[in-house]
């Protein structure tokens, strides 16, 4: 369906728009697109001007990574650089391959999206999309994974709680954890087919995430995905504890449980 006249009247007046005396996006703010985000998947055909600069969207939007010392590389390729036929642009991340490299991708990629999206973008994570074997590797980087982005040809945010397909909080839950306003952060979080592949457990001072043994064969051939989705939920309770005022650091030692991988602990203050 081609776009209607009324949006690119929209997206002209967006564009148009001087942000310059705007303060910077705060983090309630970003925390509360988290409640707002959609994948979108119909894009119009206009210009996003700062996209169009050579930037590492991971530098430019300060974007803190998951791990420090896993190189990573943020970078907007054109549509013609991807075999991209739903937007003009595709965001492809590069990193090298390090333990939890993947986690980081989705913990980086995820807090992008969140301001993009806070900025009237659309986005919508592409996990088989991949660049051009010319674009295939960035600074000695691979490519992992891209994102489409562009302004929607219709407005698209959702409601929540109604417009949110997810399992319950009792199905991500384990040992007795209650859920709370950081649970619920990531039972939203979005994963490749809607498979939400984390396990949490609450204790007094931490949330232990958990990736779900792979239970079919689908889940086997897509495992690289799970990892990225489950940095992608580490992201949305990172995002919220920091609108909530919570201090959050991360480690990586635990056990594994019986129905679970360890992958690490979200440790508050």
């Amino acid at each position: 369906m081609p776009i209607s006249k009324k949006r690119l009247e929209e997206i002209k007046a967006f564009k148009n728009t001087d942000f310059s005396d705007c303060p910077e996006l705060t983090d309630e703010q970003l925390a509360q697109m988290i409640f707002k985000r959609q994948s979108v998947r119909a894009y119009s055909r206009t210009s996003v001007d700062f996209l169009d600069n050579d930037i590492d969207l991971a530098v430019s939007l300060g974007i803190q990574p998951l791990i420090k010392d896993i190189r990573v590389k943020v970078k907007v390729l054109r549509k013609a650089e991807v075999s991209n036929n739903r937007s003009d642009y595709c965001i492809a991340f590069y990193s090298e391959e390090k333990p939890y490299h993947l986690e980081n991708i989705g913990f980086i990629g995820q807090q992008i999206e969140l301001t993009l999206q806070s900025k009237g973008l659309g986005t919508c994570w592409w996990g088989m999309k991949k660049p051009k074997k010319n674009f295939k590797s960035a600074d000695g980087l691979n490519s992992i994974i891209t994102m489409t982005v562009g302004y929607p040809k219709t407005p698209e945010t959702r409601k929540y709680p109604d417009g949110f397909k997810r399992k319950n909080s009792a199905d991500i839950l384990i040992k007795d954890s209650k859920p709370d306003n950081l649970i619920e952060a990531v039972r939203i979080a979005p994963s490749a087919i809607n498979l939400q592949p984390w396990l949490i457990e609450k204790n007094d001072n931490s949330y232990n995430f958990y990736l779900k043994t792979p239970g079919n064969l689908l889940e086997k051939m897509i495992n690289d995905m799970r990892h990225i989705d489950i940095g992608i939920a580490m992201a949305h309770l990172f995002v919220q504890a920091k609108a909530d005022g919570i201090n959050i650091s991360f480690n990586f030692e635990g056990a594994d449980i019986t129905n679970g991988k360890f992958i690490c602990s979200a440790v508050l203050g």
